[in-house]
């Protein structure tokens, strides 16, 4: 009796490791259709748009009132109100999701977010990994700096120590220059913009790195604006901003690159900059650095 119930139960074991692999084989091909299902699809499926955004004013940040906002937001925003009617959608919900630099990547791999609407810029050794619209701002990286160290050029740093974003544009171009100039500066990395000006703010490094129009809004926003200087040379090759979207799916990137041309070419796109860029110039910065503002070569 022993020896039948034995068997019995052998046999229902073999039937349930059967079962268990017959309903692998249908789902699988079911997850991966869903994993391997356009941005457009995946959109159209759930009528939600995934953004991912940092705080980065004038471009992307979250205002006193909690609300994500900013010229790129601003863009991304008509950009989903388009999607909302080409897929042709009751409501689309957008969820802006934080993400930083070394995240980003990840987060549209992985399908948490769809497009990154902050400040990406295009990189030639980005373009294997992921897509990018076309440019919407171009930029310039200057050393920012504390006046009473007196540092107006790159040739000033020699064998010292600046911190910079890790992850970004930025910390490959200075490592260019860096090499090719032979200056031997050693570098401080941080997750956040905030956390490298940080650095150079205490005087723990003696400069910090990074785009024009993202220095401007950290000084004005410091308790002494005045202490810091912004240098009239600028480093490396001109950055351009676009947004940033999983590689290999061409009719996304099609999309947007057609609504941002149509965008650019109405005059949203100057009321747009008007709002959310002129505030944030040089021009308008509260303490001008003493030179006058740098000239946009």
């Amino acid at each position: 009796m022993k020896s039948i119930i034995n068997n019995e139960m052998t046999m229902v074991k073999r039937a349930m490791h059967w079962l268990i692999l017959l309903v692998g084989i249908i789902v699988s091909p079911v997850l991966m259709a869903q994993q391997d299902a356009s941005t457009l699809e995946h959109i159209q499926n759930n009528s939600v748009l995934n953004v991912g955004y940092r705080q980065l004013p004038p471009f992307s940040f979250t205002d006193h009132n909690g609300k994500v906002t900013g010229y790129t937001i601003a863009v991304c925003n008509i950009i989903a109100d388009k999607l909302r009617l080409y897929l042709k959608l009751d409501t689309l919900t957008i969820h802006y999701i934080p993400v930083n630099f070394s995240e980003r990547f990840s987060a549209l791999k992985n399908r948490k977010i769809d497009m990154d609407c902050s400040v990406n810029a295009n990189a030639p050794e980005r373009i294997s990994s992921v897509s990018f619209s076309v440019d919407y701002y171009i930029a310039k990286m200057r050393i920012i700096s504390l006046r009473r160290n007196n540092i107006h050029t790159i040739e000033d740093l020699k064998g010292r120590t600046v911190s910079l974003p890790g992850s970004s544009k930025d910390l490959l171009e200075f490592n260019k220059t860096n090499r090719e100039r032979h200056l031997n500066i050693s570098t401080m990395t941080s997750t956040t913009i905030n956390g490298a000006f940080n650095k150079m703010a205490q005087n723990e490094s003696a400069a910090f790195f990074i785009d024009d129009i993202l220095a401007y809004p950290l000084i004005n926003h410091s308790e002494h604006p005045e202490i810091f200087s912004i240098s009239a040379e600028t480093i490396g090759t001109d950055m351009h901003y676009a947004i940033m979207m999983r590689k290999n799916d061409p009719r996304f990137v099609a999309f947007v690159d057609s609504t941002l041309k149509t965008i650019f070419a109405s005059q949203t796109d100057v009321q747009l900059r008007k709002k959310w860029l002129m505030p944030y110039s040089c021009q308008n910065m509260k303490n001008q650095p003493p030179i006058g503002c740098p000239q946009r070569n």
